[in-house]
């Protein structure tokens, strides 16, 4: 993982979400240090619908960061056909090298211990 635009990025980003937040019931949990709030917003119309997630990915102190990760997802008006999908991360705060240190941890930590993690610690239910 080399920068906030690789698959192993998103592919890390997808495994540590469904480890730690399974079904995206919780609106806030922490991870490692990390704190974690999870948003969506859609629209439904006769024409398009769309999605987007937001997660929000903050980790206080000295080397701390700040990391927006959003999902966008587009359907034709009945659902049936999807538009376009697509994903993009943004550091709002702090270095990028920090930031994908933590991730290249949790990646080690997901390889290591399958399963959902042991240290997320939820903060809150949608």
């Amino acid at each position: 993982m080399k920068t906030l635009a690789s698959r192993s990025f998103f592919r890390t980003f997808d495994l540590l979400l469904a480890a730690t937040n399974p079904s995206l019931k919780l609106s806030r949990w922490s991870q490692d240090g990390v704190a974690c709030t999870r948003e969506r917003h859609s629209f439904g119309g006769g024409t398009y619908n769309f999605a987007v997630e937001v997660v929000t990915m903050t980790r206080p102190g000295c080397q701390g960061w700040t990391l927006v990760v959003v999902k966008e997802f587009w359907w034709s008006g009945d659902r049936e056909k999807e538009l376009r999908s697509t994903r993009w991360a943004q550091l709002l705060s702090g270095r990028r090298n920090d930031a994908i240190a933590w991730m290249r941890e949790q990646e080690e930590r997901l390889d290591r211990e399958p399963g959902p993690s042991a240290t997320a610690t939820a903060c809150g239910a949608v």
